[in-house]
């Protein structure tokens, strides 16, 4: 029975990983696009598998924030770009249509962005 049970559960565990993920991209990039148009500041968002970062763009860049990245959770991730800017007015500036994937095991999903400053989650 035990043998059954631990495959499932595996899974279970790799999907739950990755919606976790996932979510914590999606409320990085919201944060991030919140900040850009609170501050009226170009915001540029950079992508790593251990850290998520929002830089003040400007005549020196500052860091606005950042977060771990997914490889906390086992997560791997993988872009089309490494970094997507968001204008004061919240309207991506490179983001159209970039491409953000999450694996672990069989277990994946990805984001889209638009470059209206839209997220799109494909599952």
């Amino acid at each position: 029975m035990l043998a059954l049970a631990l495959p499932r559960l595996a899974a279970w565990r790799d999907r739950w990983a990755v919606d976790h993920a996932m979510l914590e991209v999606i409320a990085f990039y919201q944060s991030a696009r919140f900040h850009a148009v609170a501050r009226s500041r170009f915001v540029r968002l950079e992508f790593a598998p251990d850290t998520l970062v929002a830089v003040y763009q400007g005549v020196t860049d500052s860091v606005a924030f950042g977060r771990p990245g997914p490889a906390r959770h086992g997560v791997t991730l993988v872009t089309s770009r490494r970094s997507v800017v968001i204008a004061p007015t919240g309207i991506g500036w490179g983001a159209a249509n970039t491409k953000i994937v999450l694996r672990r095991g069989d277990a994946g999903d990805s984001l889209t962005t638009s470059r209206l400053g839209r997220l799109k989650r494909w599952d």
